[in-house]
This record gives structure tokens, C-alpha cells and sequence, in this order.
């Protein structure tokens, strides 16, 4: 994935889908949102806010996007020491 600075949400949302998640929206106290979730992998649920595709993405939200995909093995995990 690009560096988080130029990562907008609709590459975000490509590259979710190319990897095997579903999206839906969803609403919540008026508030719209887009839930993606893996069609195979139990607990891979990611929730973003609803934004125009091409906002860059807070960091805030690419870093809980990063560990999910991390923790379930669909990115490799960088070596700290490495980086």
C-alpha cells in the first residue's frame, strides 16, 4: 500500500475488494459509514467513515486498516529492524 500521505480512500477501497473483502455501507445516529469484511476470514471487519474517494486517508484509520490486515496474515509484517 502507498505511504499513508498520499493513500486516498478509494485506492483503499480497491485494495480491500482486490483482496477479498466485501463492502457495504451502513448509518448509524446519522452518521454513514463503509464496513468492508473478508468473505473467508472471520473477524477481518474494518469500518471507515464515509468519505469522498479521493480524501487521503487519516492516519488514524489507515493504522487500524494496517493491523487487521496484519493480524490476519493478508500483509507481511515488516522487520522493525529492517525498516
Amino acid at each position: 500500500m502507498p505511504n499513508h500521505a498520499s493513500l486516498t480512500y478509494g485506492q483503499l477501497h480497491d485494495k480491500l475488494r482486490a483482496l477479498g473483502f466485501q463492502e457495504y455501507r451502513v448509518e448509524l445516529d446519522g452518521k454513514s459509514g463503509r464496513v468492508f469484511e473478508h468473505e473467508t476470514i472471520p473477524g477481518t471487519r474494518i469500518v471507515l467513515p464515509e468519505r469522498k474517494p479521493e480524501d487521503l486517508v487519516e492516519p488514524f484509520y489507515l493504522q487500524h486498516v494496517l493491523v487487521t490486515l496484519k493480524a490476519h496474515g493478508l500483509v507481511a509484517e515488516p522487520n522493525p529492524l529492517l525498516t
